[in-house]
Order: C-alpha cells, then sequence, then structure tokens
C-alpha cells in the first residue's frame, strides 16, 4: 500500500541521517562550517551536544559556552548572528588543533 511504502521511505531517510556522537564528527562539523556548508549557529549546536555527550572536553568547552550564549541573551547584547565570529575562531582552533 502506498502508506507503507511512505513508511518504508521514512525509514530509510532516518537511517541515512549523519550521526553526531564522536570528537570526530566535531571536527567534521567544524570544517564544515568553515567550508560554508554548514551554518555556524548549526554546527556550534551540533558540536555542544557531542561535547556534552563526551563528557565536556575541554577542547570543545568553547562550543558548550557559545551555544548556550547564542540564544536568550539579546538583553546582554549578544545574538545568535553576533556570535558568528567567535564560532568560526573556535572552529578555526579546533580544526588548527586536530592537524
Amino acid at each position: 500500500p502506498a502508506s507503507t511504502s511512505c513508511a518504508t521511505r521514512r525509514a530509510s531517510s532516518w537511517r541515512s541521517m549523519r550521526s553526531f556522537e564522536s570528537q570526530e564528527d566535531a571536527l567534521r562539523v567544524a570544517q564544515e562550517v568553515l567550508a560554508g556548508t554548514m551554518d555556524a549557529n548549526l554546527g556550534c549546536g551540533l558540536i555542544r551536544s557531542i561535547a556534552q555527550g563526551n563528557n565536556f572536553p575541554d577542547h570543545l568547552m568553547i562550543f558548550v559556552l557559545l551555544g548556550h550564549e547564542q540564544y536568550d541573551h539579546e538583553h546582554l547584547g549578544m545574538t545568535a548572528e553576533s556570535l558568528k565570529p567567535e564560532i568560526m575562531q573556535a572552529c578555526r582552533e579546533l580544526v588548527a588543533r586536530q592537524t
């Protein structure tokens, strides 16, 4: 039936989604942010989640901070848009650390 094929397509699509769990994934996300293939705010949030799932390694803590500051800190002058340069710098430092 049509509903089965739709469900099958959704399941197949779900299985093909990338996982963001390891510190190597954090490096890949940082590289994608720097290449412009991933939005900096999205990448920061993904790396923040990776850090949380890996017991908050020191070299990812900047992403935890920036990920927290991206939203609901407008009264302090911080917005997702205004933090993009800092996120880009954190990504550059993460990539440089791995090379």
